[in-house]
């Protein structure tokens, strides 16, 4: 197997400024860059870039993924967690699950990097899709959204190395099974199947009620003074508008509602967890496996009643149909030629007796005969029992 790797870096609170734009592309010569993004594929070499320096001069999120088991994540926090560390140390420092607060400020870096053995799970083929999924991910920590963190640790939690598979569950959040579609392909990125989010609920709460984020700015901006007014405005206009915004509504969102999620603490293991999860993957599957069957029998009683009106009207003028028949071996193709045997069994059936078999063979024998080069054709009519 060929060697295969993907790094890629995002922009999420504002484009890069002209230094770090020239920053980024001291990085790389080969790479894509812009003020939103940065992207690369390696199928030999390495990226050898600063990845740190990279999420301190504008970037926000990294991505990196390799077929040999390397899948990476990095996220920049420029607030730094919006949880207290009572909270958020029970997730993170799990494994290979990091947060690297930076030496002056808030910022900090939340990296997740399992190992994983080649071929251990399955492989992804266009790594650039789940860039989005990791845009979520960063907004949901950003938001103070602890189902994010608890995740984030599942993800952690499934390396084949540093973690044991004994390894006890932290806290469970509230509402975790909300979150499947959200987070589904970020753990599928990371080898995980999305019902775990679901065998992970069972058990705890729903989640506390949300308020949308026009209520939370409007309410954020009622609170303002008229002299905090008048220093907003300013810093707007002599600031960097992209970065004000971002750190006001990075204010705004992280509020002090974590201490109010619910949470209960089940106590399992992470690998009863995998196993209660493959129990409701077969369920799951068997479910969806009547489904198709019940979708199908209702396709295949809507096409059985269609036929049955079309052959009523065979019967009002066969040759008409022998015509179409005709017509569709003339327009060539194998469709063509499927359709057209189609039709001349339904008419066969439709007319029924010796006068029905006699009809459709001497033309099917006709066409045969008009095209000797046509094996599909002739193919098509013998699975009919058509042709000879």
């Amino acid at each position: 197997m060929s060697e295969y790797q993907y790094v890629a870096f995002r922009a999420v609170d504002r484009p890069l400024t002209d230094a770090e734009l020239k920053y980024a592309e001291k990085q790389s010569t080969r790479a894509e860059i812009s003020r939103w993004s940065f992207e690369n594929e390696y199928h030999w070499g390495d990226f050898r870039g600063n990845v740190d320096g990279l999420l301190k001069r504008g970037y926000d999120i990294y991505l990196h993924y390799a077929n040999f088991g390397i899948r990476t994540v990095a996220f920049r926090l420029s607030a730094g967690l919006p949880f207290p560390k009572s909270l958020w140390s029970q997730y993170i420092e799990i494994g290979e699950l990091k947060c690297k607060k930076d030496q002056k400020g808030e910022a900090c870096i939340v990296s997740l990097n399992p190992y994983h053995e080649l071929g251990e799970i399955e492989e992804i083929w266009n790594p650039g899709e789940y860039m989005e999924d990791m845009v979520e991910m960063r907004r949901r920590l950003v938001v103070g959204d602890p189902r994010a963190l608890y995740t984030l640790w599942l993800c952690a939690a499934m390396d084949d190395e540093s973690v044991e598979p004994d390894i006890v569950e932290p806290p469970v959040p509230g509402g975790l099974s909300e979150c499947v579609e959200e987070f589904g392909k970020f753990l599928e990125f990371f080898g995980l199947d999305p019902l775990v989010l679901i065998a992970a609920a069972e058990g705890s709460t729903d989640a506390p009620k949300q308020p949308s984020r026009e209520q939370l700015y409007r309410h954020w901006v009622e609170q303002l003074s008229a002299a905090e007014s008048k220093q907003l405005v300013l810093r707007f206009l002599s600031e960097d508008a992209n970065t004000v915004q971002t750190e006001i509504m990075t204010a705004v969102q992280r509020g002090d509602g974590t201490a109010d999620w619910p949470m209960v603490s089940p106590g399992r293991t992470f690998e009863k967890l995998l196993d209660r999860t493959s129990q409701l993957r077969t369920e799951h599957d068997e479910k969806e496996k009547k489904k198709r069957a019940a979708a199908a029998k209702r396709e295949a009683a809507k096409k059985e009643k269609k036929r049955q009106e079309r052959m009523k009207k065979m019967v009002e003028d066969p040759k008409s149909w022998l015509r179409e028949a005709t017509k569709l071996v003339n327009d060539r193709g194998t469709e063509n030629y499927k359709a057209a045997a189609d039709i001349l069994a339904d008419l066969r059936e439709a007319v029924g007796g010796d006068e029905g078999e006699k009809i459709t063979r001497v033309h099917a024998a006709h066409l045969a005969k008009k095209h000797p080069t046509l094996t599909h054709l002739k193919s098509s009519l013998r699975k009919r029992d058509l042709l000879e």
